[in-house]
């Protein structure tokens, strides 16, 4: 297991080509100030909400430049690795406090930005403190720790750049991992990005204190053994 350059991940070992034929499309973005929509509109959650609702198994984003994102279901194994995060995550939380919370969750960033993780947590204080709005429709501010799980579909820069939107929003700690490469990136306030290179197991360090998670096992052995390491 070795730490590298954030410099690296943006010239994976394996060239994008090298990677298993994705069989659906990726990310589709549109601007929305073009089409006349005003993202910052009070109503505006609750309308994207709808649109999710209504689109599945569609799910819609904005990023902090104010663009509509709309991104294809994960496939199989991708919804298999968000499971295995949020179970994990559910366990510790019930021996710990907090609430966790699923790639359903609608959070409010800077700016424009809503965006909803594949897998998060914050604290039982901040979910206490939470209004009727933010129990119901959207919550305001990134979670304390976040994760993001790299699909078929996702291009790696798109996924460190709205990691990156999360630590912006205020997140403590949040990781993307790429089965693909069989890599974490590991995000932290104020810090560079650390990137590990296959990692048997993930730390919540004091963010979530003794939360272990084994991503090797359980997330980059199935992608390994689906489509070999990318050689």
């Amino acid at each position: 297991m070795t730490t590298t350059e954030l410099d690296r991940a943006a010239k994976p070992a394996a060239a994008e080509g090298d990677l298993p034929e994705l069989p659906l499309l990726g990310q589709l973005r549109l601007n929305l100030s073009a089409l006349g929509i005003d993202p910052s509109a009070p109503d505006f959650g609750e309308r994207l909400c709808q649109l999710s609702s209504d689109n599945e198994p569609y799910d819609f984003e904005i990023s902090a430049k104010g663009e509509l994102i709309v991104m294809p279901p994960p496939g199989p194994d991708g919804n298999l690795d968000e499971r295995d995060v949020n179970d994990s995550l559910s366990d510790w939380r019930r021996s710990n406090t907090g609430e966790n919370y699923t790639q359903t969750a609608l959070f409010r960033l800077q700016g424009a930005g809503r965006r909803m993780p594949d897998a998060a947590w914050i604290t039982q204080d901040r979910y206490d403190n939470l209004t009727p709005h933010e129990r119901s429709v959207e919550i305001v501010g990134a979670p304390d720790f976040v994760v993001e799980v790299r699909s078929r579909t996702d291009n790696l820069a798109d996924g460190l750049a709205k990691m990156q939107e999360w630590m912006d929003g205020g997140a403590r700690l949040g990781w993307y991992l790429d089965p693909y490469e069989t890599r974490a990136y590991i995000f932290r306030p104020g810090q560079p990005v650390e990137i590990l290179d296959n990692p048997e197991t993930l730390s919540g360090e004091d963010v979530l204190p003794g939360f272990v998670f084994e991503v090797r096992r359980l997330i980059f052995a199935r992608h390994v053994r689906s489509f070999g390491n990318g050689d």
